[in-house]
């Protein structure tokens, strides 16, 4: 039993060293490039360009629509692309062109992929789409999540830079291997954020909202229907240690609607644009 758990600990002790060995290769090569997140405020490390993000984004976007393909609905198609591309405007990353769509899929989900391809499932949207303050609250998080670059460090971490690179070549065309790394990435990406993650995603929606004129306040909203989701299937032991609770992440938004940058006078405005 000994032997066998040494034998453990030489294999992840080689594994740890590996890696190392490949950052640190990334890093003097100049793959790994460090950025200034304007949104989260913090100096961070990259292995890819935005031109390079905007790529796997599209890859991981084909492959997305194949999977669940679009709504038929135009009107909906439309009115959450409106709503998005105003958000789209105050938050950092002018940089990028956002694309905002509806799935057919019945999930309770929304999902943001790298370089701003962000789309809103059919069971969401149906709770959501009589508010447009919300829609907005859904779009601003998942917004957020690319503003911070919360997608491409997760498939940076989980993925591997050689599965990326894939990625990034097959944007116009996405091959057998393609294809399967494209939905390794999109599960990936469907799982939980961690908890920092989702907490941040929160609050710089907060500031989209209220920036955008919307309500804050939807955010609550949004997060008692992914409560009650959550209430209606099983508890995932993975999830429930990587993903803060619903209650967390409501508090952390009330705090930050009543304690944050955003003034009284501001958050009484955007209550008069909810009807």
């Amino acid at each position: 039993m000994k032997r066998r758990n040494f034998r453990y600990i030489i294999v992840y002790m080689r594994s740890v060293f590996l890696l190392c060995i490949s950052v640190l290769y990334l890093a003097c090569s100049g793959c790994a490039q460090r950025y200034y997140n304007v949104a989260t405020e913090k100096q961070e490390i990259y292995f890819y360009s935005t031109e390079k993000e905007v790529r796997i984004g599209q890859s991981l976007s084909q492959a997305v629509e194949e999977k669940f393909k679009l709504d038929d609905d135009p009107l909906s198609q439309q009115h959450i692309d409106a709503i998005g591309q105003k958000l789209a405007l105050v938050n950092e990353r002018k940089d990028l062109r956002y694309s905002f769509k509806l799935l057919q899929e019945d999930k309770v989900n929304a999902v943001a992929l790298p370089g701003g391809f962000i789309y809103i499932f059919k069971e969401l949207w149906d709770k959501v789409k009589e508010s447009d303050d919300a829609i907005a609250a859904v779009l601003a998080h998942e917004i957020a999540h690319v503003s911070a670059r919360h997608s491409i460090k997760r498939l940076q971490s989980s993925m591997g830079y050689g599965a990326l690179s894939v990625l990034v070549v097959a944007a116009r065309g996405i091959d057998a291997r393609s294809r399967t790394n494209a939905i390794i990435g999109i599960n990936e990406l469907l799982l939980s954020y961690s908890r920092e993650d989702e907490l941040e995603a929160d609050a710089l929606a907060v500031k989209y909202l209220v920036n955008a004129g919307y309500d804050p306040g939807a955010i609550i909203e949004v997060l008692e229907i992914l409560q009650q989701s959550e209430r209606e299937r099983p508890i995932r032991p993975l999830y429930v240690a990587t993903h803060p609770y619903i209650t967390e992440r409501m508090r952390t938004v009330r705090e930050r609607i009543d304690k944050g940058n955003i003034g009284f006078d501001d958050y009484i405005n955007t209550l008069g644009n909810t009807n």
